[in-house]
């Protein structure tokens, strides 16, 4: 069979030098997937492959081509030229290259004195009686411009036959009634996005057809810029051979890369008219446009058209919203155009990034303002925006996005703006970053300000009693209408009574300050009252309350806030996942701790990495998940180093104790009771900190002096340390220390006064509803609990124990795992949070952690974190790995 194939076979290396200004840049690329959706068009007459220029149209078309070949249908492929406007001369080629084809009956030739529309007219008879299957692949179709010439395309549309199809690869939407081909089901479309290279395609790409020697984050880096753009891939391709340092090419691979602008400038910018030039030039400062937008900055009046013009033309841009009124530039496309911009017209970019925030001011969109003013270089008028916003921008989460632009302003020019040290003091604060805050008090003009900020980082440093003196000496220099100074000197006071024994001053406190943020909607300093009332419902032994108000307040305030998580959300759900786990429910707390814990990991306050970390570490111990418990204990480990914390320090080994006790380790137990006991300086008498209430050292002493036979010691110890924690109505540690008294108790003999002390703790624990209490310790407790059982289950009602809730814990004592069992992750662990579908919905479209964590207001370490847990939970080594088994599983769009 001729070879119809009137164009240059893609090159080997990807690049077909022959042919200047197009570039079938993908090579022999497998593009199976794409491939699969041509083979499977069904009842679609119409294929149509649209892109900007260097995305694969043709190699698709190419290998789209040699399948067909292969399957035995006849294929005709025309690269459609200037000249083929002329309708003569576009039908001669088709009706020539057709009467090549083996389509049955031999084509009735047409007399040399037939004109055009004769011809066309036996052309098109002869292929709609045509019943062997064949393919017309019409590349390069955006050089068609002549109606008469579109018409006869979709005249052609309507003659082919069931076992005809057509194929058209083009730059721009052809003109030939696409919408209604749609609407008949007769278009499969193969769009910009499909025709992206994915990670996988980018790694095959650059590993395996070109040989190079790169690490992961360099191929993820490499497609998070290029966004799976072939030409460029193939561009970066010929830079990186012989090149000794490939990670620091890649990281400065931009639009402005010699040979990409090159291309860009020659082979797209300059085939459009002046005033798309123009307008792609203005526009090039924003991160998204919308067509008032655009207006604004370039003073047409016609901005919507010119939108929809570069989306008719493919010119690298995309939507961003569904509704199609927001949209964005392709990464190296805008950079490109942000470099000719300043190489055009210096210092222009300036005065449109300035009006570009006086719109988005304009909209109320502060935002987007602010960050075009720090583009613009004008810091003092981004301080200004942000001072009359972040009361605002609290509310909506913008802790970290606040900390970036904070660096950003000079020091000085924060203090012409009233408040906003106070700010910065507070997130660099929230970012564990002590010594910067405590650095601003110096500079604060406000000695109220300077104090609040002392007050603050005191607390946090768990130097509670300092802050306790320091903010009573502030609650009548703070007055209501300061709304976040008031919220933050309620609140720190607030949690500094709860951990220095004044719960009943707390409590007070705390329902002035939610009283104070519901008049004046500060949501977010609510969020935060609630959570630490919720805490000292919890350390009274008030399970029920604890949950029910984070939960109420979580329905109401954060219900449409979907799966972002920050600050007051955060701490609402930290205090719900520990009312949770007490009350049995580990599935639901490890999902909800998971998508807590990238965010503990660097911000927040000490109490929750600890509970976070902690509680999942033993969630996964109770499972038998070895490798987790100790994964989630050094990572524990790490911020407390990086933080400086002896309390964290002192929780991960304290932690450490407890399991060698239970395991009978009793050695392994003394040396990290020993080590708990270094970092210990926290531990004071008097005072509180709520994620360690039942997790001290004095309290793994007493469990490893039972593990190590001390019984009559030890029960001396606990009943001492009941009754003061009675004293002090910590009843929830008067409830694990009552469980080991028991434990003491059934080591020295009888069981007589063994059950009546686990008696009594049961009916405490079945009014709240405390189950986690008894399972952490261990086999010994369940021994005991189900020995009780067998004499005391009958009489529970009357010993005033709820029978269900006794069942339920017999229950999950009895079906306990084996710790050790198991070193993968569980069943449980196979479900991804809603975040970390987000983020390997991101890393699968070919993201790069930088690119994941700003698209999710994220830092890198907190990316990381969710992709660590993605790996254990699927399984898997690599983002690469991941990624196939998550969508294997059904986990990926």
């Amino acid at each position: 069979m001729p070879d119809h194939h009137n164009s240059v076979s893609p090159a080997a290396d990807g690049l077909s030098a022959a042919m200047p200004g197009r570039w079938a840049v993908v090579g022999q690329m497998p593009r199976g997937k794409l491939l699969e959706r041509l083979d499977n068009a069904g009842n679609a007459r119409l294929i149509l492959i649209r892109a900007a220029a260097g995305f694969g149209k043709s190699s698709l078309l190419q290998q789209y081509r040699e399948r067909c070949v292969a399957a035995g249908m006849q294929v005709l492929w025309l690269d459609m030229e200037t000249a083929d406007n002329d309708l003569a001369s576009f039908a001669g080629r088709l009706e020539t290259g057709i009467r090549a084809l083996d389509l049955g009956d031999e084509a009735d030739g047409t007399d040399d004195g037939a004109d055009a529309a004769e011809s066309i007219h036996l052309l098109l008879e002869y292929l709609h009686g045509s019943e062997r299957p064949f393919a017309i692949l019409l590349d390069e179709f955006e050089a068609i411009q002549n109606p008469a010439v579109l018409s006869f395309i979709q005249q052609l549309l309507a003659a082919l036959p069931a076992a005809g199809r057509l194929v058209i690869a083009s730059r721009t939407t052809p003109a030939i009634g696409i919408g209604r081909i749609r609407a008949r089901g007769q278009l499969l479309e193969i769009r910009p996005d499909a025709l992206r290279f994915s990670m996988a395609e980018t790694a095959f790409y650059l590993r395996d057809m070109h040989r190079l020697k790169l690490g992961d984050s360099e191929i993820a880096r490499l497609h998070e810029c290029t966004e799976g753009w072939a030409a460029a891939l193939c561009l970066a391709v010929l830079s990186l051979h012989g090149r000794d340092d490939p990670a620091a090419f890649i990281e400065s691979f931009s639009g402005s890369h010699l040979e990409l602008a090159s291309y860009l400038a020659n082979d797209i910018l300059a085939q459009q008219s002046r005033e798309c030039r123009g307008f792609l030039l203005q526009t090039s400062v924003l991160r998204q446009l919308s067509a008032p937008l655009c207006d604004a900055l370039t003073g047409r009046n016609d901005s919507r058209q010119m939108i929809e013009y570069l989306l008719h033309a493919n010119l690298f841009l995309f939507p961003v919203d569904e509704e199609q009124r927001w949209f964005r530039y392709h990464t190296l496309f805008a950079s490109f155009l942000a470099d000719a911009l300043e190489q055009r017209f210096p210092g222009r970019a300036v005065a449109l990034h300035r009006a570009a925030a006086q719109w988005h001011l304009a909209e109320g969109l502060p935002v987007q303002a602010i960050d075009h003013l720090l583009r613009a270089g004008d810091t003092r008028a981004a301080a200004g925006v942000l001072a009359g916003h972040f009361p605002a921008l609290f509310e909506r989460g913008h802790t970290r996005l606040l900390l970036r632009w904070l660096e950003q302003i000079p020091v000085e020019q924060l203090d012409e703006q009233p408040g906003l040290l106070l700010v910065y003091a507070w997130v660099l604060t929230l970012a564990r970053r002590y010594d910067e805050a405590l650095h601003l008090v110096g500079r604060s003009a406000s000695p109220v300000e300077r104090d609040l900020i002392r007050c603050m980082v005191l607390a946090v440093t768990d130097r509670v009693e300092e802050a306790y003196e320091l903010g009573l000496a502030l609650r009548d220099r703070v007055t209501p209408n300061e709304r976040f100074a008031y919220g933050t000197l309620a609140n720190t006071l607030a949690y500094c009574m709860l951990a220095t024994g004044r719960s009943d001053e707390s409590r007070r406190l705390l329902s002035s300050a939610i009283q104070h943020a519901t008049q004046r909607g500060t949501g977010f300093m609510k969020s935060v009252s609630v959570s630490i009332e919720s805490n000292l419902d919890l350390v009274q032994g008030r399970l029920g309350s604890a949950l029910a108000r984070v939960q109420d307040l979580g329905l109401s305030h954060w219900g449409s806030a979907g799966g972002k998580l920050f600050g007051g959300k955060l701490a609402l759900n930290v205090i719900r996942a520990v009312a949770l786990y007490e009350s049995g429910q580990l599935d639901e707390v490890e999902l909800l701790l998971s998508e807590c814990q990238p965010y503990a990991q660097d911000s927040g306050p000490l109490n929750t990495p600890i509970i976070v970390h902690l509680l999942l570490a033993r969630i996964a111990w109770s499972r038998g998940e070895r490798t987790a418990w100790q994964q989630n204990l050094l990572d524990l480990e790490q911020i407390g180093r990086s933080c400086g914390s002896s309390r964290i320090l002192c929780s991960v080994w304290i932690e450490r104790a407890r399991v060698a006790s239970l395991e009978g380790r009793l050695e392994g137990a003394a040396q990290a009771l020993y080590q708990a006991e270094r970092h210990g300086d926290w531990d004071r008498p008097g005072i509180l900190f709520h994620s360690n209430d039942t997790d001290n050292p004095s309290i793994a002493r007493l469990r490893l002096a039972i593990a190590q036979g001390q019984h009559a010691a030890a029960a001396e110890a606990l009943t001492q340390a009941i009754d003061a924690a009675e004293g002090q109505r910590l009843l929830r540690r008067a409830l694990k220390l009552r469980l080991l008294l028991a434990l003491a108790l059934d080591g020295m003999g009888p069981e007589g006064r063994a059950f009546a002390v686990l008696g009594e703790a049961l009916r405490f624990a079945s009014h709240e509803g405390f189950v986690a209490t008894f399972l952490e310790e261990g086999a010994r407790l369940a021994d005991l609990l189900q020995r009780w059982a067998q004499s005391y289950r009958p009489s529970a009602s009357a010993l005033g124990i709820a029978p269900r809730f006794l069942g339920e814990l017999l229950r999950r004592v009895g079906t306990r795992s084996e710790p050790g069992g198991r070193d993968g992750a569980g069943e449980a662990r196979d479900l991804l949070t809603e975040r970390e579908r987000e983020v390997m919905q991101l890393a699968a479209e070919g993201c790069a952690i930088r690119d994941i964590a700003e698209r999710m207001s994220l830092s890198l370490h907190t990316v990381k974190t969710h992709l660590r847990n993605i790996n254990g939970k699927l399984g898997s080594h690599g983002r690469m790995e991941a990624i196939a088994i998550a969508r294997s599983r059904g986990l990926l769009d």
